[in-house]
């Protein structure tokens, strides 16, 4: 006879998650996984808990020897995962503890490591964690000259460069190449460096290369080694950073991403002094400091747009990029000495240490998403009053510190999210905005780093008296205007994309009577994450399977037909909402990527995959299909699309939307149109203008109001 593992977790009065570990671990006599579910002999005996009572031989030798044994909290840090996340694999089997239950040996570690980069390891092969990413790319974004783009590309190709000596000695030898060329002196071999270091000379430049390369020793070995690398050449371009463009192109892509560096597009930064020169057409007579300034191509680009190099300074924790960006200036000022640059461009921890002097302009692109040592984070949380939370962001600490090292009425403009606007985690941040600064202008980028999915923004901001946003100059990629009217901000999040007319039909959708919200008033739950939708996602029905829907499935009022099945073994599946969610006798499925509201109704149990999430409204008096009909008008649409401006549609995103509280009767015309569309096979689209009208009258919304709202959705589908 066999027992489930809720009955096992019953008998051994432990959780159900710990009868899973135990069956995986082998530890549980007879227990075995037929068709996904584990079934457990009724006589298994319970077994020792390994995790405090019982540690073999073998440990104890171990213990002797290294002194050590990893934590979750340990392989969290040294991954860079969540806790929730360490546990979700160790309850898939994903990573095993090796010592007890739930201790970790370092050679185990290191190994599944070695693994996870080589891509070895096929249990995480298809979600690795990005953060555990290796290798090189090329950022062609970064510089727009080709033979300096097929440069780099050829390094790559010839993967010579295998370690941080290598890398340095190639970009000094490119340093001075550029050195001759900016100076005019001819070179007839691009193999120059070894013959620079050796000139008697001392000048400021063969300081700055010494730098550079430091105690490295470039000798005869190391130059026959990187000779096909050495042998080719770089193009100075004024402005170009080209050293950077090699630096970060052969730098391994894992150590950019602990420490939250995202390098800045030539466009993105050419945009940011626009906006700039555009803020203040005396820019040449300001100070300005870009406090995260990596190879320093924002101030390479200032100063080929005429600004004077004295003026500007930078900041990194990175000593490399900080002696390639001293060289970058040098290369373009031949009048300021090793000193002058040693002193205004600086290695240090922004956060902790930084210039005494204040500026009139700070500028940059500060890093997103850093990792951050326990030590560190105790620090930020007595320094930063935006250090708040879970987790601390990187570049929120940025904005309150670069506002520490602005002149009264300086500029702050810098390259950042656009969560930071409106996304809850961030409310600290733009609250300190709101009490202390004015809005000066604002570019919404959309995604502008290769390879990254996050809409950016420049953001420019001056802390002064008026605290406003009127006169605040917005470009949104297919409109631009100026904001001429006050605005409140009361829930915190910076709607900045959307014009004065439009901002008046917030307004009005915000301010009707009687509005109630979902906030409090449903239950949400995201849709299924399988953690290998390979493993258990199958195109073939079968007994034992049933149809689960994907966020592309859904359209409004209606399903596409699925061609996905899955056996629900919740147990198996690395995140599940309770069953009784997806079993609802009715309930909302809608899209979680969409670039405007697509909901429908489900009265069939249906299962649904994470990019299709599930809302059951529970307001009283309200049902759930006229719900689904506000869900799904315009006035979402624009509401949720402006207020958020994200293709994402959060859970604090739907609980947002005002809800009108109307009669049975009125909800009971509503809805019959909203049968009819969902059964209807008509022209959908002047079905859907009916109804949407209906529901632009419930907000007593005006023509004119109407007008803006239907221009502004002008070239999305709204009749998915």
């Amino acid at each position: 006879m066999y027992i489930s593992v809720n009955d096992a977790a019953t008998k051994f009065n432990i959780s159900k998650r710990r009868v899973q570990i135990l069956c995986k671990q082998g530890r549980i006599s007879g227990a075995n996984m037929v068709s996904g579910v584990w079934l457990i002999p009724e006589n298994a005996p319970k077994p020792v808990d390994g995790r405090r009572k019982h540690i073999d031989v073998n440990q104890m030798r171990f213990f002797d020897i290294s002194q050590k044994a990893l934590t979750i909290e340990d392989i969290c840090k040294t991954l860079s995962i969540s806790k929730a996340t360490a546990k979700n694999w160790i309850r898939l089997g994903k990573i095993v503890p090796d010592i007890g239950d739930q201790l970790f040996s370092p050679e185990y570690i290191e190994r599944f490591v070695a693994e996870l980069k080589s891509g070895d390891n096929t249990k995480l092969k298809s979600r690795r964690n990005k953060k555990s990413a290796t290798g090189k790319v090329l950022y062609k974004d970064y510089v727009h000259t080709a033979s300096n783009q097929k440069l780099v590309a050829e390094l790559l190709e010839l993967g010579v460069i295998e370690d941080e000596k290598d890398l340095l000695v190639v970009l000094a030898n490119f340093a001075v190449q550029l050195y001759y060329q900016s100076r005019g002196i001819l070179y007839s071999d691009n193999n120059v460096l070894q013959n620079f270091l050796s000139q008697t000379q001392t000048d400021d430049f063969h300081i700055l290369i010494r730098d550079l390369i430091g105690n490295y020793a470039v000798d005869s070995s190391i130059i026959n080694k990187l000779r096909s690398a050495l042998t080719k050449e770089i193009l100075f371009v004024k402005g170009e950073d080209s050293l950077g463009f090699v630096y970060i192109s052969l730098r391994d892509i894992g150590q950019r991403k602990s420490s939250g560096t995202y390098y800045t597009p030539e466009k993105v930064v050419n945009e940011l002094i626009e906006r700039l020169h555009e803020n203040d057409a005396d820019l040449n007579a300001r100070t300005i400091c870009d406090p995260c300034c990596g190879t320093g191509n924002f101030l390479l680009s200032l100063g080929a747009k005429g600004l004077d190099y004295s003026n500007l300074y930078g900041q990194d924790i990175d000593p490399i990029s900080v002696y390639l960006a001293r060289i970058n200036i040098a290369l373009l000022d031949p009048q300021l000495s090793a000193s002058d640059l040693r002193s205004r461009i600086i290695i240090g921890n922004t956060y902790f240490e930084t210039f005494s002097q204040k500026f009139d302009v700070i500028l940059g692109n500060p890093p997103w998403g850093s990792d951050f040592s326990a030590e560190d984070a105790l620090r930020c949380r007595k320094l930063f009053k935006t250090a708040v939370g879970k987790s601390i962001e990187s570049y929120d600490l940025f904005v309150e510190k670069a506002l520490s090292m602005l002149c009264r009425n300086g500029v702050l403009a810098f390259v950042l999210p656009e969560a930071i606007l409106s996304v809850a985690a961030h409310d600290t941040v733009r609250r300190l905005m709101l009490d202390s600064c004015s809005f000066k202008f604002i570019t919404y980028l959309g995604n502008v780093f290769s390879g990254v999915q996050c809409p950016s923004i420049i953001l420019g901001i001056t802390p002064d008296d008026d605290k406003t946003v009127v006169g605040c100059k917005v470009a949104t990629g297919s409109d631009k205007f100026t904001i001429s009217q006050p605005r409140s901000f009361s829930d915190c999040a910076l709607s900045l994309n959307v014009s004065d007319e439009e901002n008046e039909c917030l307004s009005a959708i915000s301010g009707i009577e009687n509005a109630v919200y979902l906030k409090g008033n449903a239950k949400f739950a995201l849709g299924i994450v399988t953690g290998n939708n390979k493993e258990y996602i199958s195109n073939e029905k079968r007994d034992d399977n049933e149809v689960i829907l994907k966020g592309s499935d859904i359209q409004r009022y209606s399903m596409a037909a699925s061609g996905n099945y899955i056996r629900f073994t919740p147990e198996s599946f690395q995140q599940v909402a309770p069953a009784e969610m997806y079993r609802a006798k009715e309930k909302l499925l809608y899209r979680f990527i969409s670039e405007v509201p697509v909901f429908t109704y489900d009265n069939q149990q249906t299962l649904s995959l994470n990019s299709c999430n599930i809302v059951i409204p529970e307001i009283d008096g309200l049902k759930m299909k006229y719900i689904l009909a506000i869900l799904n008008s315009s006035v979402a649409a624009f509401f949720i699309s402006k207020k958020f401006n994200s293709v994402k549609l959060l859970r604090s995103h739907i609980e947002q939307m005002p809800i009108p509280v109307v009669s049975a009767d009125v909800q009971a015309a509503i809805i019959k149109k909203v049968d009819r569309i969902m059964n209807s096979s008509e022209n959908i689209s002047g079905l859907y203008e009916d109804l949407d009208s209906d529901i632009m009258n419930l907000y007593q919304l005006s023509k004119n109001q109407a007008t803006v709202i239907r221009s502004a959705l002008t070239g999305k589908n709204l009749f998915l």
